[in-house]
C-alpha cells in the first residue's frame, strides 16, 4: 500500500518508514561492531595472538550474518510495499521517503562510509596477518624448528 501526497509523490506509510529507520540503525550498531572488530584484529595482530584473533573471526562472522539478515528484512520490508528490487537504497529514499528523505540519506550515507572503512580496515589487517604470518614462518625455519613448505619440483628425466 503506497500513499499519494498532494504533490504526487509516492510516499511509503509512516510504519513502514519507522521500520526501514529501526533497521538502518540496527546496520549502523552492527558496523561499528565491525570497526570494533577490525581494531582489536589489528592489535591481536600485533601482538601475534592466535586465539584471539580467531575469537575476533568468530565474532566478525556473526557481525557480518547479522547484517545480511538485516539486508534482508530490508529487502522483504520494501517488497511488501511492491518497491523494485532493482532499486538502490538510495533510489528508494529518495522516491518514496517523502519529506524524511533527507534524514534517511544522511543515515544510509553513514552507514555506506562506515562499511568502506570497514572493507578498508579488513583488507590492511588480511595483509597484516598474512605479513605476521611471513616473519613468523621465515624465523621457525631459520631456528629449524619448521621445515620448509615443500614447492612443486619438475620432474627431469634423464
Amino acid at each position: 500500500m503506497v500513499i499519494h501526497t498532494q504533490n504526487s509523490a509516492i510516499e511509503l506509510p509512516l510504519t513502514a518508514l519507522e521500520q526501514l529507520h529501526s533497521l538502518l540503525e540496527k546496520m549502523n550498531v552492527c558496523a561499528r561492531e565491525l570497526e570494533s572488530v577490525s581494531q582489536s584484529e589489528y592489535e591481536a595482530i600485533r601482538q601475534l595472538d592466535a586465539d584471539r584473533i580467531m575469537q575476533l573471526t568468530d565474532h566478525r562472522i556473526k557481525a557480518h550474518q547479522c547484517l545480511a539478515q538485516l539486508e534482508k528484512e530490508c529487502r522483504q520490508l520494501l517488497s511488501r510495499y511492491n518497491v523494485s528490487s532493482d532499486l538502490s537504497l538510495s533510489v528508494v529514499i529518495d522516491m518514496y521517503a517523502g519529506s524524511q528523505a533527507a534524514k534517511f540519506q544522511a543515515l544510509r550515507r553513514n552507514l555506506y562510509d562506515r562499511m568502506l572503512k570497514v572493507d578498508q580496515h579488513s583488507q590492511e589487517n588480511r595483509l597484516r596477518l598474512h605479513a605476521a604470518y611471513s616473519v613468523s614462518t621465515t624465523i621457525l625455519q631459520g631456528l629449524g624448528l619448521t621445515q620448509p613448505e615443500q614447492t612443486y619440483k619438475r620432474r627431469t628425466t634423464g
